[in-house]
């Protein structure tokens, strides 16, 4: 390169170097180098799990309130900027266990405060719909024995109180009753010098239990799931039997989930029932006794042969198991 030289003593190289080292200090004012969209894909945004326990206090399941952890490819951490409110977490498990024994969990909401009375429904299913003893069910809507109730009508599923006005009604035989003792509300009034029919007799003596199939090993125990009876392993058209002396206070298809329902009233305290029946025997009213053929088995909703069995002791579902002599 041709040296020129200018007056003073510059030369063209010096002007050239000052140019360059101007340049870099401009850019070295400039802020930091910010990783373009490319690169900043290798970020991983690191949030930490929450864990929750069934023995945790609801109050104490909250999403932790600090932010989550950008890490680098550098493998350099920062916490990213968090601006929403943390999240609640409420938790609640299936079934309690109430003095050992597993008890399906009321629902969240409230349960029904009224029942309107379909076609096919008696007091009792609707009280073992409802898992209450009908004897409160009966309490509360001013009603006695034999606990006649008519299509239409609007019961309280309140107990915890008796109907401010209780109200005797009874039925004689040959009034028009249709499906299960529901008399339809157009019936009218019994015929002077009418049968009553025969009302139920109390006591609260033991029961004597027996199997209600010939069968006695369980395809479900008491307290699986949502379940409160038991299902037995049964072949389709199996005799289903009665389990103790009793009455017949339910024969039909008025409870949802159950098909083809028998329930016997044994004393003023139990009652069993017989569910996914294929052929019923027996009608309302009818006396049994333990060992009695009832109803013929069927399937349940998914096609499988099983006889459903519970036993309700003042409206409650307990075990059968725990009464029926060792398998």
């Amino acid at each position: 390169m041709t040296r020129i030289s200018f007056k003073g003593g510059f030369s063209y190289m010096r002007i050239y170097q000052a140019a360059i080292l101007a340049l870099v200090v401009t850019l070295g004012a400039c802020k930091s180098y910010e990783a373009p969209i490319a690169d900043q894909g290798d970020r991983q945004v690191v949030t930490p799990p929450l864990i929750v326990s069934a023995s945790t206090p609801d109050s104490q399941l909250r999403v932790p309130t600090s932010s989550p952890i950008i890490v680098n490819s550098d493998g350099s951490t920062a916490r990213a900027s968090q601006s929403r409110r943390p999240a609640e977490v409420s938790v609640s498990e299936p079934v309690r266990r109430t003095g050992g024994r597993i008890e399906a969990r009321e629902p969240s909401a409230s349960r029904a405060s009224n029942h309107r009375v379909r076609d096919g429904e008696s007091l009792y299913s609707i009280a073992f719909q409802y898992d209450v003893d009908v004897r409160a069910l009966a309490l509360a809507n001013g009603l006695r024995s034999p606990y006649t109730i008519f299509v239409g009508q609007e019961l309280s599923l309140d107990l915890s109180a008796p109907a401010a006005n209780a109200e005797t009604r009874s039925i004689a035989i040959g009034t028009p009753v249709r499906n299960n003792g529901v008399a339809q509300a157009q019936a009218g009034t019994p015929a002077r010098g009418g049968v009553l029919r025969r009302s139920i007799g109390g006591g609260t003596q033991s029961v004597a239990w027996r199997w209600p199939a010939e069968s006695t090993r369980l395809l479900r125990s008491f307290g699986s799931g949502d379940a409160r009876g038991i299902d037995i392993a049964v072949r389709n058209g199996d005799p289903v039997l009665a389990a103790a002396d009793g009455e017949v206070v339910y024969s039909g298809r008025g409870v949802q989930g159950s098909g083809d329902l028998i329930i016997l009233r044994h004393n003023d305290r139990y009652l069993s029932a017989y569910a996914h029946n294929s052929v019923m025997l027996v009608s309302e009213g009818t006396r049994v006794k333990a060992g009695d053929k009832i109803a013929e088995a069927g399937t349940n909703l998914s096609g499988d042969p099983l006889l459903h069995f519970e036993i309700r002791e003042d409206g409650k579902s307990i075990d059968p198991v725990g009464l029926l002599p060792r398998r």
